[in-house]
């Protein structure tokens, strides 16, 4: 775009050379952004496509809603199984699935010894350990997420849950989202991890922030061009109705005798 601008403006009337290196320099600083503006709109999505976990603020030894956001990055099939596994070294005694249309549920549970106890003393031998939501529907069509919520605890006295989950697609893919994700690190299927004892935060929120500033980003350096290369095109048209010095003298000066 910035070329076929600059070659049309070269050949609607000439330029002197100053307001050429103006539009130069302009067309530079707008290629930049745009540039910085499409690198960070492609590194979003990725960062948008992992199926994220969190709570509402709960800490440890209380009970909260886990909420298991989980978006379609396919551009073709849609998400129509997710299914999320409680670790076996962290049993939740309790585990109550919110309803979502369009999905039905399946629950497997494991016996566990010794068990676990309730508040009155009754005995739990039994605990959930993983959770299946099946598509009834299209499912999770591209460009879309639906959150599935869990009312679980009490949370494990830890700083972190890792809940290992798998997302299969309308056309047999499966994604296992397993691989752990050490700081400093970038696995392409980290499994979902939420912190305990933190509310949802913005980058919680599906990394919607980043596309909006690169979007913002991008029309700005659009406007910016359009601007630039109005203000350089009128002036160069200002400059060409002018009379020159040469004519404004010859026109003034006085005949000789």
């Amino acid at each position: 775009m910035l070329l076929v601008l600059t070659h049309q403006l070269r050949a609607s009337r000439p330029i002197t050379r100053w307001r050429w290196a103006v539009l130069r320099s302009l067309l530079r600083i707008v290629g930049a952004f745009v540039v910085g503006s499409v690198v960070a709109l492609l590194a979003s999505p990725s960062a948008a496509a992992h199926i994220d976990v969190y709570t509402d603020g709960v800490g440890s030894g209380e009970f909260g809603l886990i909420t298991l956001r989980v978006p379609t990055e396919s551009g073709t099939a849609a998400t129509t199984k997710v299914e999320v596994r409680i670790p076996d070294d962290v049993p939740l005694r309790t585990v109550l699935v919110q309803p979502v249309p369009g999905w039905k549920v399946e629950t497997t549970k494991r016996k566990i010894d010794p068990p676990l106890y309730k508040d009155d003393g009754t005995p739990v031998p039994e605990v959930v350990s993983s959770v299946t939501w099946t598509a009834t529907g299209p499912g999770i069509m591209p460009g879309q997420f639906v959150e599935f919520g869990l009312d679980a605890g009490p949370m494990p006295d830890a700083a972190t849950l890792a809940l290992p989950t798998v997302q299969t697609f309308s056309d047999g893919k499966v994604d296992q989202w397993t691989e752990p994700a050490p700081e400093g690190t970038d696995p392409e299927f980290p499994v979902p991890t939420m912190t305990i004892g933190a509310a949802p935060t913005a980058a919680d929120g599906g990394g919607t922030l980043l596309p909006l500033v690169s979007w913002a980003a991008l029309g700005l350096s659009v406007i910016a061009l359009v601007v630039g290369v109005f203000a350089i095109d009128r002036a160069a048209r200002r400059s060409a109705a002018a009379p020159s010095p040469d004519t404004t003298s010859a026109a003034s000066g006085s005949p000789t005798a």
